[in-house]
């Protein structure tokens, strides 16, 4: 088959974690047949770990390689909210920095790759613009608290639907044909809580095929949480059993590993870095350890932002 093309879009504050995501997407998904193509769209001053990530894939896979864009980012002065960097805008230039590919899945570089992404690769789009799994906002709770915001009237048809973009299949020829660029420049003008996130959820509606929740398990989310996305008629019991127990990407969208040790499904990510002669030592583990994160009281407020949906993804 022909290689999978993956793309992975960063800044210079997240060198080391990319390093992490291809290496476990190799280690897990690259066999005699699973070959894959990675792009690394990012900013100049992110291009260093170029050579770094050959090193990385050529450790792992020869018949892998990879292909490294810079760019400068015309986003760089959208709205960044809730820590999370105007790099994550790069998501939406792919369709133009990659003239030559029809199709791209997109990831999240704080991701640990589980299970070869074939099947993945192999889900026929046709004419949706892109492939998604269902997020934590659709919770009842934390819509309620979202449909304050002035811009949310435009996600009504959404509730139940909305997608977690951290990873996404894209289908770069519809965005093309469609010319969804003009609307995304539009939108990245606005206050957007969930930022380009919540662009590609009001600009693709009605034209997303869900994946199953386990090519994105978001590691926040427990045992409880998908029993919730049950009750809740968001995902059927058995799609959310197989994220519990076979998840194909683990998405830590919360609180992260290489920070936190003790976050949910952290100690995995660890255990994969500490196995990895190439990977071991690149981050504080000791520091890590060390933070148990917020105090009780913080916990206090904490968990009550996430039920009001402040903090979901």
């Amino acid at each position: 088959m022909d290689k999978i093309k993956i793309a992975f879009c960063f800044d210079e504050k997240l060198t080391d974690q990319v390093q992490v995501a291809v290496a476990s997407l190799l280690d897990y998904g690259a066999s005699e047949s699973v070959h894959y193509h990675v792009y690394c769209v990012c900013t100049k001053e992110a291009a260093r770990v170029g050579e770094k990530l050959k090193q990385v894939m050529a450790a792992r896979d020869q018949e892998s390689f990879l292909t490294v864009k810079t760019v400068d980012n015309p986003y760089q002065d959208a709205y960044e909210v809730r820590g999370v960097s105007a790099g994550t805008y790069l998501r939406l230039m792919l369709h133009r920095l990659l003239p030559e590919e029809d199709k791209v899945i997109y990831t999240d570089v704080d991701v640990l790759f589980r299970e070869s992404l074939e099947g993945l690769w192999q889900i026929p789009l046709d004419d949706y613009v892109l492939a998604a799994a269902k997020g934590a906002v659709n919770f009842s709770d934390k819509w309620a608290w979202n449909s304050d915001r002035p811009y949310w009237r435009h996600l009504e048809g959404m509730k139940g639907q909305y997608i977690n973009a951290g990873i996404t299949v894209l289908n770069l020829r519809q965005i093309r044909q469609r010319n969804l660029e003009a609307q995304w420049n539009r939108w990245a003008k606005e206050k957007l809580y969930y930022q380009d996130q919540d662009i590609l959820n009001i600009t693709c509606q009605g034209e997303i095929y869900y994946l199953p929740a386990r090519y994105n398990r978001l590691a926040y989310m427990e045992e409880l949480d998908y029993d919730r996305f049950v009750s809740e008629g968001i995902c059927g019991s058995r799609e959310c059993q197989e994220a519990l127990e076979y998840p194909a990407i683990i998405h830590y969208a919360g609180d992260k590993p290489w920070k936190r040790y003790d976050t949910n499904l952290g100690y995995l990510w660890w255990e994969y870095v500490n196995g990895q002669p190439d990977l071991a030592g690149m981050f504080d583990e000791r520091r890590a350890r060390k933070y148990h994160g917020p105090t009780l009281a913080q916990r206090g407020v904490r968990k009550i932002r996430r039920l009001l949906g402040m903090d979901a993804e």
